[in-house]
């Protein structure tokens, strides 16, 4: 009968662990995705702004030289925007990249540990 509970003490800790893990990896993720979402929506928002300031641009206009000196500003502006979002996600895309790389390592050597237990204890 002892033997019967070290196994399945040693099974409900492998599933402890495992959930854990489980865990982590979601969140990782988790965070991952909002931070990709919420860059998203302001990369929207800023196009969506760039356009409201081009109507305007175009409405309030006196002649074609201000239209399209107006337009080249806005799409410098744009463009800058758009490479600090670019940016932003290669620096997300690294560090998730980072976060996930340890967690597998942390699991990969937790994986180790309740092997090398199991061996021990059949033999």
């Amino acid at each position: 009968m002892t033997k019967a509970k070290e196994n399945i003490e040693m099974i409900s800790e492998i599933n402890s662990k495992g959930y854990d893990s489980f865990r982590q990896l979601s969140d990782i993720t988790l965070k991952a995705w909002n931070t990709a979402v919420d860059k998203q929506i302001a990369a929207y928002t800023s196009l969506m702004n760039s356009s409201m300031e081009q109507i305007k641009l175009v409405s309030e206009a006196k002649d074609y030289h201000e239209v399209v000196r107006g337009q080249m500003d806005l799409t410098r502006k744009i463009g800058e925007e758009m490479v600090t979002n670019t940016r932003d996600a290669v620096e997300l895309s690294q560090k998730t990249g980072e976060e996930v790389r340890a967690w597998f390592e942390s699991s990969l050597s937790s994986v180790n540990e309740q092997v090398t237990k199991a061996v021990e204890k059949a033999a």
